[in-house]
This record gives C-alpha cells, sequence and structure tokens, in this order.
C-alpha cells in the first residue's frame, strides 16, 4: 500500500514539473521581447532679456531726460523661431505706471546658433520718474507653439526733464567778505569755482567785491536754469570810477555800475573826457593800471590842460601803448575828498578852448557835436592771481562794445570816443561767465 500511493506520488510530481522542463533553453530558438519608448523632445519657451544698458549722458548714467540716448542691448534665446515681432510698435516704454511714445529704433546685431541679439535705442523721452521697457507676452513663438513670457524691465535710470529751482542767500563773514551761498531743490553738477555746501543740493562761493551776474546750475539729468549772483554787501575789495563826459559829477560809481547813463538814456552825443578812479580795501591801490587812447581836435604831437585840474592829456596812447598809468604817477588827483587816477582831462569839447601852445581854438559849431574824447581804454590788476578786471564801453550810434579784461584795449575806433563806461573786479572763475552777460547786450543802449 505505501509503495502505491509513492509511485502515485511521483508520477503526479512528475507531471506537474514537465511544463518547466520546456521553457530552458533547450530549445532551437530563443526570443527576446523589446519595448521602445516614445522618444519626447523638452522644448523651453523663448527667453528675452536684457544683457546691457547704456546712457549717453556721461557720468549720471542712472538720469536722462528727453535729450538724452538710452540703449538696451536685448538677447532672444530660440532655436525654433517661427513668429518674431520684435519690432519697436510691440515693446512699449513706461515712466513709472504711464505708458509714453519716445523715439524707438531696433538695429540687429547677430543672429546664430539659436541667439538672436538687438540695440533698441530709446530717444526724445518724456515724462518724469522711473524709466521701464516691457516685452509682452508672444511677441516671440517656437515651432511647439510656446510664447516669450510677459517681461517689465527695470532700467535703473530716472527720467528728469524738469529744471531745476532754487533760492539765494548772501552772509557777510570775516573781512568784509560775503559767502554766496545757492540752494537747490535737487542735486546739482559740480560748477568750477563754487564748492558744495552742505549737501550736494547746495553750491556756494566767497566773494570780496559786490557783482551781479548769472550762473548756471545743473541737475543730474542735465536739466539747467540761470540763477542770478546778486552779491551786494562783500566790500573787501572796492573799485570806484567816475566818468565825465559833460554831465555833472557827483558820486563815485562802483563795482559794475553804468558811468555816463545820462548820456545814454538822452540819446545824447556827449562823449567821456576823463575817468577818475581808484582802489580801496584789503588791496594795495597801486594794482590798478590803466591807459587810454586820446582822441582829440588839435591832433597829433598836441597836448592839453584838463580845465579842472592840471593834469594834461596827449593826443595818442597816454603814457603809451607800452605803459601804464597807476595812482602813484602824475596823474593822481583828488576829487570828491577821494585820490583818485584821472585819464584824460576835461575840456575835449570846450569851444575856444585850445593846446599847450595856445593856437587852434575849438570853434563854437565843432564843440557842440562833441567829436573828441576817450576812444580807447585798457585796465589791468599788476600781479594779481585771484581776480581780473573787467571793462566794457559805450559808443553813441553804435551801443556796447564787447567787454574786455585784464590789460586789452576795447574801443570801436580811435577817431568814436566813448559815452559811458561800466568796470569791475571779479573773482578769475568767474570771469568768463561775467564776461558773458556783460556781452549780451553788445550794441544796444541798454542801462539798468
Amino acid at each position: 500500500m505505501n509503495k502505491k500511493i509513492f509511485i502515485i506520488c511521483l508520477f503526479f510530481i512528475f507531471l506537474f514539473l514537465l511544463p518547466f522542463y520546456y521553457q530552458f533553453s533547450f530549445s532551437k530558438y530563443v526570443f527576446d521581447d523589446f519595448f521602445t519608448a516614445t522618444k519626447i523632445q523638452i522644448d523651453k519657451k523663448p527667453i528675452i532679456e536684457v544683457i546691457g544698458i547704456s546712457n549717453s549722458n556721461k557720468g549720471y548714467e542712472t538720469y536722462a531726460n528727453s535729450t538724452d540716448f538710452v540703449a538696451l542691448r536685448v538677447k532672444i534665446t530660440e532655436k525654433n523661431i517661427t513668429i518674431n515681432q520684435f519690432h519697436q510698435d510691440m515693446i512699449q516704454i513706461l515712466i513709472g505706471e504711464t505708458k509714453i511714445s519716445p523715439s524707438i529704433k531696433i538695429y540687429l546685431l547677430s543672429n546664430q546658433n539659436g541667439e538672436i541679439i538687438y540695440d533698441v535705442m530709446l530717444s526724445k523721452i518724456t515724462g518724469n520718474g522711473k524709466l521701464y521697457v516691457v516685452f509682452p507676452e508672444g511677441i516671440i513663438e517656437d515651432s511647439f507653439g510656446q510664447k516669450n513670457d510677459f517681461q517689465k524691465f527695470d532700467t535703473g535710470i530716472l527720467i528728469d526733464n524738469i529744471s531745476p529751482t532754487s533760492t539765494c542767500k548772501e552772509i557777510s563773514i570775516e573781512n568784509n567778505q560775503s559767502q554766496y551761498i545757492i540752494q537747490s531743490n535737487e542735486n546739482l553738477r559740480p560748477i568750477d569755482g563754487w564748492s558744495f555746501y552742505d549737501t550736494n543740493s547746495s553750491l556756494s562761493n566767497v566773494f570780496s567785491s559786490p557783482i551781479y551776474y548769472p550762473i548756471t546750475i545743473t541737475d543730474y539729468a542735465g536739466n539747467s536754469s540761470e540763477v542770478f549772483v546778486n552779491v551786494q554787501h562783500a566790500k573787501n575789495i572796492m573799485l570806484y570810477y567816475a566818468n565825465h563826459n559833460g554831465y555833472p559829477i557827483t558820486q563815485f560809481h562802483h563795482n559794475g555800475e553804468v558811468s555816463g547813463k545820462q548820456a545814454i538814456l538822452d540819446a545824447s552825443s556827449k562823449k567821456s573826457e576823463r575817468i577818475l578812479t581808484f582802489l580801496e580795501g584789503n588791496i594795495d591801490n597801486r594794482m590798478l593800471q590803466a591807459r587810454v587812447f586820446d582822441y582829440t581836435y588839435w591832433g597829433e604831437n598836441t597836448t592839453a590842460m584838463c580845465n579842472s585840474s592840471e593834469i594834461k592829456y596827449t593826443y595818442g596812447y597816454s603814457p603809451s601803448s607800452t605803459t601804464w598809468f597807476d595812482i602813484s604817477s602824475q596823474n593822481a588827483v583828488y576829487y570828491l575828498g577821494k585820490l583818485a587816477l584821472q585819464l584824460g582831462g576835461y575840456g575835449h569839447n570846450t569851444a575856444g578852448n585850445t593846446c599847450l601852445n595856445q593856437k587852434n581854438p575849438i570853434p563854437e559849431n565843432v564843440a557842440k557835436q562833441n567829436l573828441y574824447g576817450l576812444s580807447g581804454i585798457a585796465f589791468q590788476l599788476k600781479n594779481c592771481e585771484d581776480y581780473s578786471i573787467v571793462y566794457q564801453i559805450y559808443v553813441p550810434s553804435i551801443g556796447w562794445l564787447k567787454a574786455s579784461s585784464d590789460g586789452e584795449e576795447t574801443t570801436y575806433s580811435h577817431t568814436k570816443p566813448f559815452s559811458a563806461i561800466r568796470i569791475n573786479i571779479v573773482p578769475k572763475s568767474e570771469k568768463q561767465r561775467f564776461m558773458n552777460y556783460w556781452n549780451r547786450v553788445i550794441y544796444t543802449d541798454y542801462v539798468e
């Protein structure tokens, strides 16, 4: 019994193992099954980025106004572009949140290896505020239908088209000098000869004499405004002068005032026959030097005597074309209680007047025409490094001539005497600005 059961068990075991036997490699052929996955290429969206920015406002590149050019270098990364709408009609320019319409020009720099480089040039940018450039969504599209994302780029540039405003004050300091301060509502660029006072929005300078002239202040964006410097109380160096042109002299003028203005107001033909001048204050009076060209009725090689002093005046250059008078010379005279240097002499246009040889008196009809007097003049400050002397003459029927300075002769013609004059001592740093102001009135009858 046990044997029979054993055999039956072996038979069933055999039947159970039989299918597994035929799966081993004893068969003639072996088949391998392979599964091929779908190849998927992952493509990114087109990318627009600003890789550089420049501003024509050199030295102040984070500021600009409508006169500046702002350039952005833009890179587009995409190999399979099918739609490219990168042009000026699609790019948006914002000042803050406000859309503006500046001039936009686009230049293609390169297109290779899936990268396109453009330069975007902006000009005539209006408004005031931060400058943004917007690249809208979808201006670049690839072959898979993917589009660039919306991008708002902050240029880091402040657009400012408003000129600075300012207030001014004069502060008296030691030695009868004045500190003049210009206070602006915004930061200013430096000005030669001036210093920043407390902050970059205020400028100051020290003056030794009264002076009036404009100066241009400029903000970081390049906007400018004109401010008048009006120093009234500085008396460290004072220049006084009087111009005798046939009208009574009752006072000395000083530091830029017009001497002889009544002749201009009256449209008179009267000419300057003599000038008296001197210095006061912290300066040697002998530093002021002058020479004139004296045009007289009696002509060359003649000398006459001033009717109100014993000062002689001579036809032509006096003392000469290369030498100078100063207050220590024989031309010094007391007038209105002051010791002054006299140039020329009173009596050029007085009927009956003669030169020293007592001949050739001036006829009355000639005297009435006022044809004679000082026709050229030059001043200088001897051995002075910090200051210049500026002067300007008025010639009847011609007007004011171009201002001269520091030894230059001013004349319209040696046969056309002048009738009014103004003179001022100015810091050398302000000389050109001051002269430019006086030169605004060339060939006019302007009087203050």
